[in-house]
């Protein structure tokens, strides 16, 4: 079995056993839908993949420990949006943990320490609210708006070795959740952009869920630049009122949006193993660009070697991305080394 360093997640619902007592069609009914709509996509935006589902529980493994923070943070912000809306009386919550730790794996499953810290983490975060380790601390301090609270030493049971907690609190309310919610950005008015003639136009109904700059060899053909901006957001939150963008299948496992008039470069779609639940905007076409600040660097070992990259996001390659590995490996591609430009399945015959 291979071992490796790994940020991994945990998450749980609070109270299933008995929402499942109570009405165990609606409960399973709800479970899918959070996994389908904020689990999987939140997860996948943020280049992780979820290796377990356990009913009421799910796990997910990424490459960057702040990529892992951020997934959580948005999640629970999702899942306190949903229940300020008042979409249904009994809002589902959720613990999340977060664990940086060794990991080995048998098949796509993993076991081991990091695994076991996350489960433990999870169980001591509140309702709505994230518990972390100190590793994790270590490497997202100061890098992302999420006011965790020193929670000292603790055990989930006396066998266990005491483990340094850092934990968000949860507030009193619907929501459940640790968030103060600015008003004028819950009020705020549809994001759109375009590409560069105008034809092609586009409204987007949520807020982005994550970004970055990408230094991978296809980037650089397609926009025809070192590397490109994007900003992720839910696909069911994008519609294109006038002209729709033309597609260009750039590999096996995704699709790139382009205006047909001024070739604008515009979207990324990932395809394999299914169609994505969110929809990546490259940066500069949104008219709010500007503040829509890059989170993170994917794709670094193609970076040209005359760009310097001066800033401290995380900074990943291509081959490292859990949700690359998955669809590429869903082709028949799982080495790397096929990867990029050019890349063809293997024949079957």
């Amino acid at each position: 079995m291979e071992r490796k360093l790994a940020a991994i997640m945990a998450i749980d619902v609070v109270g299933f056993a008995g929402r499942l007592s109570r009405d165990e069609a609606d409960t399973l009914a709800r479970i899918a839908v959070l996994r389908r709509d904020v689990i999987d996509m939140q997860v996948g935006a943020c280049r992780g993949r979820v290796f377990k589902a356990m009913g009421d529980g799910f796990l997910a493994e990424f490459s960057s420990t702040l990529e892992a923070a951020r997934c959580a943070l948005n999640i629970q912000r999702a899942m306190a949006l949903e229940a300020r809306a008042g979409e249904g009386a009994d809002p589902l919550q959720l613990r999340i943990g977060i664990a940086l730790g060794d990991v080995l794996m048998e098949g796509g499953d993993l076991l081991g320490e990091g695994v076991n810290a996350a489960a433990r983490l999870e169980a001591m975060a509140e309702p709505g609210s994230i518990a972390v380790s100190d590793a994790v601390m270590a490497q997202i301090r100061g890098k992302l708006d999420l006011p965790l609270e020193d929670g000292g030493h603790r055990r989930l049971k006396a066998t266990d070795a005491p483990m340094h907690v850092y934990l968000t609190r949860a507030a009193p309310g619907a929501s459940g959740g640790f968030f103060d919610f600015d008003e004028d950005l819950l009020n705020r008015s549809t994001i759109t952009g375009s590409c560069l003639c105008g034809e092609v136009r586009f409204e987007i109904t949520a807020p982005p869920i994550s970004s970055g700059y990408c230094h991978c060899r296809i980037c650089q053909r397609f926009s025809g630049s070192a590397f490109s901006t994007w900003t992720a957001f839910p696909a069911a939150a994008v519609t294109f009122p006038g002209k729709a963008p033309r597609y260009y299948a750039s590999s096996p496992i995704a699709e790139r949006g382009f205006c047909g008039t001024c070739g604008a470069s515009l979207t990324y779609r990932l395809l394999r193993p299914t169609e994505a639940a969110y929809l990546v905007i490259f940066t500069p076409a949104l008219e709010e660009g500007a503040q829509q600040a890059p989170g993170t660097h994917s794709g670094v070992e193609s970076q040209m070697p005359w760009v310097d990259i001066l800033d401290d996001l995380p900074r990943t390659r291509t081959a490292e991305s859990r949700v690359l590995q998955e669809a590429w490996a869903s082709v028949g591609l799982p080495d790397s080394g096929s990867w990029g430009p050019g890349a063809r399945p293997p024949d079957p015959f």
